[in-house]
């Protein structure tokens, strides 16, 4: 049996490393409004942490999807049958794992992840980790790949890097926190325009002062986005569960498709031959076990995109968490035509749907 969890406010968490953390509005709410999330891909007699089981349900357009769990919250956590139990969160991070310790009157303590465990994931959840490790890694076993990206922890060196000529072409740069999600924690820099404002430092200084360093990366021409999905076990293997086709804004998550894979893989393979997606992803397998045996299990995803001329950034972001590629492929798994899933913000509420495709939509 398994408990899950969805804790969407996870890298702000991981930001602050702290046992108390007060998230920001728009991650309460989304955490709220669809903590019944897990039900889309849970197993039939799991259960699924909300916020209130008294005051919260699967919607009935959803429920098709759902597997039959029992909906808990915090009260239940001390009463739990803990045998063969399993907690699976959206992502793991020291707030959460206090939260359940505390609400759980201790009766967790031996299904939480150790203090040493969760030191280890926080780097691994980190660009910094990511931009010097599994980025480069990937560059090098593919031929037409791009991607760098340098970590700074003094603003004088970033704004010396920004300002250097000898960059090639690229004038334009993405400066990232290093633990943020959907566009959070993001700026664009054009160093041919508005280059470096007073905005811009004030930001930079807070980053560096709360998470010790900030990264910079060239803005490359987008022209795809996709991802991989995987999940690693407690044994060190690592599977391929499919790949993610989704839309984003400004770096914000904007949506997914649901279809088969043959349909996703038609889909990329405008863009890039199938035989360089099983190299990135038999070199994903080949490295992630030994950089995760011991410290993390569970579900992961790496978004990637293809970029001008035809080139692939095999690492835009690792997600070391369950995804909403993975989202989308339980649903997927459950639809027998291409549908779009996104979450939409109204009326101060967050929802979840599933949509027909308009004939424009790939």
């Amino acid at each position: 049996m398994k408990l899950h969890i969805f804790n969407p406010g996870h890298e702000i968490a991981l930001a602050e490393h702290r046992k108390y953390v007060t998230l920001p509005h728009a991650a309460r709410q989304l955490q709220h409004d669809l903590s019944f999330l897990p039900a889309l891909w849970a197993d039939d007699g799991d259960f699924v942490l909300v916020e209130s089981k008294a005051h919260q349900d699967i919607p009935s357009y959803l429920k098709k999807y759902a597997a039959k769990v029992s909906l808990i919250d915090d009260e239940d956590l001390p009463y739990l049958d803990l045998e063969n139990t399993e907690i699976m969160p959206w992502g793991w991070n020291l707030a959460l794992q206090n939260r359940l310790l505390e609400r759980s009157q201790g009766r967790l303590s031996h299904l939480l992840p150790s203090q040493t465990q969760l030191e280890a994931y926080r780097t691994l959840c980190s660009r910094g980790w990511c931009a010097t490790h599994l980025l480069p890694h990937l560059v090098a076993n593919l031929a037409d790949a791009v991607g760098s990206a340098h970590a700074f922890s003094s603003d004088a060196a970033l704004f010396a890097h920004l300002k250097a000529t000898d960059n090639g072409p690229f004038r334009q740069y993405v400066l990232k926190a290093p633990w943020s999600s959907s566009g959070r924690g993001l700026r664009y820099v054009d160093m041919q325009r508005e280059g470096i404002t007073p905005h811009l430092q004030g930001w930079v200084a807070n980053v560096i002062a709360k998470q010790g360093y900030i990264m910079a990366e060239p803005y490359y021409n987008k022209v795809f986005d996709f991802g991989m999905e995987f999940h690693a076990h407690k044994n060190g293997s690592v599977d391929y569960l499919g790949l993610s086709v989704f839309h984003t804004v400004n770096g914000a998550y904007a949506g997914n498709l649901l279809a088969n894979e043959a349909d996703k893989q038609e889909l990329v393979s405008r863009y890039v031959s199938s035989s360089v997606l099983k190299t990135l992803c038999d070199a994903v397998k080949h490295f992630m076990p030994a950089q995760l045996q011991g410290i993390y299990a569970g579900p992961f995803g790496i978004d990637m995109m293809i970029v001008g001329e035809g080139k692939i950034h095999p690492c835009v972001e690792l997600n070391l968490r369950r995804t909403m590629g993975h989202v989308a492929l339980s649903l997927s798994a459950k639809q027998h035509s291409r549908r779009s899933m996104q979450i939409a913000y109204k009326n101060g509420r967050y929802s979840l749907h599933i949509n027909r495709l308009s004939h424009q939509a790939v």
